[in-house]
């Protein structure tokens, strides 16, 4: 099912009145494309679709869609639902086709399996949606956007975002964007290195849900609302939407390195990891989390963030202002994360379990390595990031009128 989303407005973060673009005689009509593998295109769309209605209130209207998810599915888009058995059974095996993927003959021979059929799905969500713009935050879905666009004759306008901090796939360029934004200086490189045209290219930073630069609740007080000790040095350990990440060994090591520590831990949609991690005899305090939505407070309520190397966690604990330590980097789109944060000073690459550990002990027992970290990633966070998209969108969309 779609998600049609008009949010309740916000003080924070409206344009001043000399910032406003004159309203048009009726909202501007937004579709997000994405597809729902992992948390991080998810938690993308819905950044940029907050900060756009906190901003732009009844002036825009905000449709996300999950493209491969358009019944009926091709192989291609089973092949997408594979992401998260697939990165927690035989990650070796996601890598192997990403990068069997990532040259231009060979993704474009894979796109072509099914160019009609999804080019017919999407021409009839175009006219269902009525869209003004489109923004992808997924790389398969430019592809079949613009051959519906290029088909259908319509001139509708399509904003990529790159969901990645370092290595970014062939699929993200096509010299029929209007707009492709990049998070990093890395992922901006890539992007003119596959092709892309400079002068239609941006690099704002990856849009994050603007709360995670909002929490106004000191952690000793969000501690306490979880039965935590308001003091005790607290890590957050996230396995991503999938809940994948190695998290119940690094449980299990955390307990028995005996750390004056506490843990807050989320499982992600990973049942069978909740159920293990509960029924674990722990002597470390501990609160043990399936899927929530509450991550801005939890980054809050924690010191440092163990999490596998998902770009968009390692953005959200950036504008929290934490440091992170990654316990997993995927082979393909995740490659490089580990350099990203080591470089940036915000946290440590990944590693073994035992290393994993003892780079938290070093944060738990070393205060003044944990706070150059948390200096670094407060001074690394772009929490302006998904105001800036919001804005790059309508201005691109109003233009068109």
């Amino acid at each position: 099912m779609p998600m049609i989303s008009r949010f309740h407005s916000q003080s924070e973060g409206i344009p001043d009145e000399k910032e406003r673009v004159k309203a048009p005689s009726r909202p501007v009509r937004i579709l997000i494309a994405m597809s729902d593998t992992g948390g991080g295109h998810r938690a993308l769309s819905q950044a940029i679709a907050g900060a756009i209605a906190r901003r732009y209130q009844d002036q825009a209207v905000v449709r996300i869609e999950d493209i491969f998810a358009l019944p009926p599915q091709t192989l291609p888009e089973r092949v997408t639902r594979l992401y998260g058995p697939v990165i927690r059974v035989a990650p070796w095996l996601y890598g192997s086709l990403y990068h069997s993927l990532n040259h231009r003959r060979r993704y474009e021979a894979f796109a072509r399996l099914a160019a009609r059929r999804t080019r017919q799905k999407i021409s009839r969500l175009i006219e269902t949606a009525r869209p003004d713009i489109i923004v992808s935050t997924h790389p398969l879905a430019n592809r079949p956007i613009l051959d519906a666009i290029a088909a259908d004759g319509r001139p509708i306008p399509v904003v990529a975002v790159v969901s990645e901090l370092v290595s970014v796939h062939v699929s993200w360029v096509d010299p029929r964007l209007d707009l492709l934004n990049t998070a990093t200086t890395e992922t901006y490189q890539a992007v003119i290195r596959y092709g892309a045209d400079p002068r239609r290219v941006r690099c704002v930073g990856l849009p994050v849900d603007e709360r995670f630069g909002r929490v106004v609740l000191a952690p000793e007080e969000l501690r306490m609302t979880m039965g935590l000790h308001p003091e005790r040095f607290t890590a957050l350990l996230i396995g991503g939407g999938e809940g994948a990440g190695g998290l119940a060994r690094i449980v299990e090591m955390i307990e028995a390195a005996r750390l004056p520590l506490q843990l807050i831990v989320v499982c992600g949609r990973n049942e069978r990891l909740r159920r293990r991690l509960e029924a674990l005899p722990l002597r470390t305090p501990a609160r043990i989390f399936g899927f929530v939505t509450l991550i801005p407070e939890l980054m809050h309520a924690a010191d440092v963030i163990l999490t596998k190397g998902g770009p968009q966690t390692i953005a959200e604990a950036l504008v929290s202002g934490r440091p992170v330590i990654l316990t997993q980097t995927l082979p393909g789109q995740e490659e490089g994360n580990g350099t990203f944060v080591e470089s940036r000073g915000v946290g440590f690459a990944p590693g073994p379990p035992r290393r994993v550990v003892e780079n938290l002990a070093r944060l738990v027992f070393d205060p003044s390595l944990r706070w150059w970290m948390t200096v670094n990633a407060q001074r690394v966070g772009r929490p302006e990031a998904a105001g800036q998209v919001a804005r790059m969108i309508m201005d691109l969309a109003r233009s068109q009128w």
